[in-house]
């Protein structure tokens, strides 16, 4: 191979080197502007996140208070409730132990009737 053949397999090569060096700069500015949205994002949650820490916590810490606000409260156990009133607490510790209505029960007529009309 010349001189010549040499210096001009040499300036491609250059060349394509240099269209790769571009390339890979594009594709790393690409990236990275993933990276900072992916990284916003994540600030964002862990925001999210904290915030909601923090109200779960206030939540907590209310329920606790009511909670010990009743057991504080003598003969609350004794009260007698009200027909209407254990029958709805009978109902709903029934549906949440898993004795929810069927289909078949639902009177659909009762429903209409008592639906608003518009």
């Amino acid at each position: 191979m010349s001189v010549v053949d040499s210096v001009k397999l040499l300036e491609l090569r250059t060349k394509k080197a240099a269209g790769l060096i571009a390339m890979l700069r594009k594709e790393k500015e690409e990236l990275q502007e993933k990276f900072d949205l992916v990284h916003a994002h994540n600030a964002e949650l862990e925001e999210y996140v904290e915030s909601f820490q923090t109200s779960n916590k206030l939540i907590e810490d209310s329920i606790a208070n009511a909670m010990d606000n009743l057991s504080a409260i003598e003969g609350l156990d004794d009260v007698p409730l009200l027909d209407d009133a254990q029958i709805e607490l009978e109902a709903a510790d029934g549906f949440t132990s898993g004795d929810a209505l069927i289909d078949e029960e639902v009177d659909l007529d009762a429903l209409l009737e008592d639906s608003p009309s518009f």
